[in-house]
């Protein structure tokens, strides 16, 4: 698998550059480059890649152009989207041009990066025609394997498409070209079998039940009297593209297909639909079908949708994103720590959301994102234990699961909210220490700059050093002096991250009163001194 890394910071490039190569396996980072152009560059030279990581904010060409250009090419490689917290708008937007995922690049590691190269593995599988497709050399289907060789190409000829669907040429016909991405789906377990390697028995099945759905197509075709040719994709998939009259009739006609192949088949249908557009781009248009296709497979409505009706701007509001207000009022929540408004926010987002079977799964995925992240990011300014660490900063994003149905989306979202929520509810003390323990807590937090000693804390809630120190340990599971230097190195982290104070200054606003001492507290606590972590972040 070919990598290539767009990121103008040299840090980040670096380090991701280096946790690639850490992972084992087939994996090789063929080119690394500091601005979209050089990158679009390298592949218009004729280079290959097939997993793109691309910062969204960088000179010369940012990442959203990058992703243009690559539409324009008609890439077909796994993009992912570098982003920072507040980027978001920005990653929705990447997500309309193409990108399959995003990572957030704080949370770059070997682990989360491996599981993105495996589900970009499965994604270019499941795209790629396949090399060798013998279900589609059989006579009578010549057009048929003439149309899976023109998908193949970067940019079909006039000429080619024209002999493929019998129109001498004509280019007001080849206007009407529709391309149908049809994905059949066993009924009775509701598992997809097309995806998924099977027993024997099952790959029987499916062969079976694909020859009899091109036999079935091939009739349609015939009787409806229209100039088409389709080729296997896949088990359970079948490319179909087809001339087309009359634009107002397209859905129902494919829609007439559905119900036939159910009928004979006895599977779900779900079939995407895209329309000429452009320069005639055959990747392009198969990108849009593709996605009309998994929007129905998402929400789990068998049938036909087509790519020009899926949207993610409200058309009474143009340029307003759908539920883009409700991921500011769930956000708001948070930060007023209001978590029951944000959790009745939340099911109502989510109740919404498998009304709304018009928008991209991908961006209903991003939506669901960007409403964890803000837990996660209403956490940073607790001090967790490596535990919770692992367990806040390893969570997985959901954009690029292709597994997921909106179902299992909302079961994911609402158990990682449960856990984040809990763990809020937990940290700001909700009911779980007593009033002198939340006091001194409270104090520490309002003070930190200044001296504080176990004492001092002992005479401001009235009672003794050693009766403070043991209720302390037994609430907490910490030393008031372990509790006091993490929150003192937690609130040293956010300000080299946030500000522009001097490393002496910051040490002596967070109540470090030696710059040598702090940053040598600092690298045994973060693995790195304050310097070096204020230039990765």
């Amino acid at each position: 698998m070919k990598i290539m890394i767009i990121e103008d910071e040299g840090i980040t490039r670096q380090w991701l550059k280096k946790k690639l190569e850490e992972i084992p396996g087939d994996y090789q980072v063929e080119g690394v480059f500091s601005n979209g152009k050089a990158a679009i560059d390298y592949l218009t030279e004729g280079k290959e890649a097939d997993v793109i990581f691309t910062d969204i904010r960088m000179p010369v060409m940012d990442g959203l152009e990058v992703l243009e250009k690559l539409l324009e090419m008609g890439h077909t490689s796994y993009k992912v989207i570098l982003s920072a917290y507040d980027e978001f708008q920005y990653a929705r937007q990447a997500m309309r041009l193409g990108a399959q995922e995003f990572v957030l690049k704080p949370e770059i590691t070997k682990e989360a990066l491996q599981k993105i190269l495996q589900d970009a593995a499965v994604y270019l599988a499941q795209r790629r025609p396949q090399k060798e497709q013998k279900e589609t050399k059989q006579p009578g289907n010549e057009r048929g394997m003439a149309f899976a060789s023109l998908m193949k190409q970067e940019g079909a000829g006039t000429d080619e498409l024209a002999e493929v669907f019998g129109c001498d040429g004509d280019l007001q016909d080849l206007a009407k070209l529709v391309i149908v991405d049809i994905y059949m789906e066993r009924q009775d377990t509701g598992e997809t079998i097309s995806r998924v390697a099977g027993n024997a028995a099952s790959k029987a099945t499916s062969n079976a039940t694909s020859r009899a759905g091109e036999e079935l197509l091939d009739l349609f075709l015939e009787q409806e009297q229209i100039r088409g040719a389709f080729f296997r994709a896949g088990n359970q998939s079948i490319i179909l593209g087809y001339l087309h009259d009359t634009e107002a009739e397209r859905a129902d006609l494919m829609g007439r297909l559905s119900d036939i192949l159910h009928i004979h088949t006895g599977m779900n249908l779900y079939l995407g639909i895209s329309r000429m557009q452009g320069d005639g781009n055959l990747m392009e248009m198969y990108r849009q079908a593709a996605a009309a296709r998994e929007n129905r497979v998402f929400f789990g409505l068998p049938g036909a949708w087509q790519y020009d009706d899926m949207r993610v701007s409200m058309n009474q509001e143009p340029g307003e994103l759908y539920f883009n207000q409700d991921i500011k009022e769930i956000t708001k929540y948070l930060e007023e720590a209001n978590y029951d408004g944000a959790a009745e926010k939340l099911d109502g987002f989510l109740d919404n959301v498998k009304k709304a079977s018009y928008l991209h799964p991908a961006y209903v995925k991003a939506l669901c994102d960007e409403i964890l992240s803000a837990y996660r990011h209403s956490l940073w300014e607790y001090v967790l234990n490596e535990e919770e660490k692992e367990r806040v900063g390893g969570a997985r994003f959901l954009m690029g699961r292709e597994t997921f149905d909106l179902k299992q989306l909302i079961d994911a979202v609402k158990n990682e909210v449960d856990y984040l929520c809990g763990l809020l509810q937990e940290k700001r003390g909700k009911g779980q220490y007593s009033s002198s323990v939340e006091e001194v807590m409270r104090y520490v937090d309002e003070h930190l700059g200044e001296r504080i000693s176990l004492e001092q804390m002992a005479d401001t809630v009235f009672l003794s050093k050693p009766y403070l120190s043991t209720l302390f340990k037994k609430e907490t599971g910490k030393k008031f002096s372990s509790y006091l230097q993490e929150v003192r190195l937690e609130r040293s982290r956010v300000m080299l991250k946030d500000s522009r104070l001097s490393v002496g200054e910051i040490a002596e606003q967070v109540g470090f009163f030696d710059s040598a001492h702090f940053s040598r507290v600092f690298k045994e606590h973060y693995g790195c001194s304050p310097l070096e972590y204020r230039k990765m972040r």
